[in-house]
């Protein structure tokens, strides 16, 4: 991910220890993954669960969610961080500085 956006120039690391709120979302996505697949397959074969079959699916999706989605939830954070916290006038100001130098 480029350090700084290459439309508008705004700087995506805000302060320090940003990206703990994109490790939480993508956490997110993983537990709701995770829930989808036990909770999905248990109904889904319900009186005769295969666990270990199931078991095999969860293991799979809590280890490739995380590997495919941070970068989706590090540009959901961004955006939730923007709509909840606008940008500063410093922000503002280093972000048209930042374009001009691209």
């Amino acid at each position: 991910m480029h350090p700084d956006c290459p439309g508008c120039g705004h700087h995506f690391e805000r302060d320090q220890g940003y990206w703990i709120g994109a490790m939480i979302v993508a956490t997110a996505f993983t537990l709701a993954g995770f829930l989808v697949v036990l909770v999905g397959g248990m109904a889904i074969t319900w009186p005769d669960v295969p666990w270990n079959a199931l078991l095999i699916a969860a293991l799979v999706v809590t280890t490739t969610v995380p590997l495919f989605g941070f970068s989706t939830a590090r540009t959901l954070w961004v955006s939730l961080d923007l709509a909840v916290r606008p940008l500063e006038p410093e922000e503002i100001e280093l972000a048209r500085r930042n374009q001009l130098s691209n």
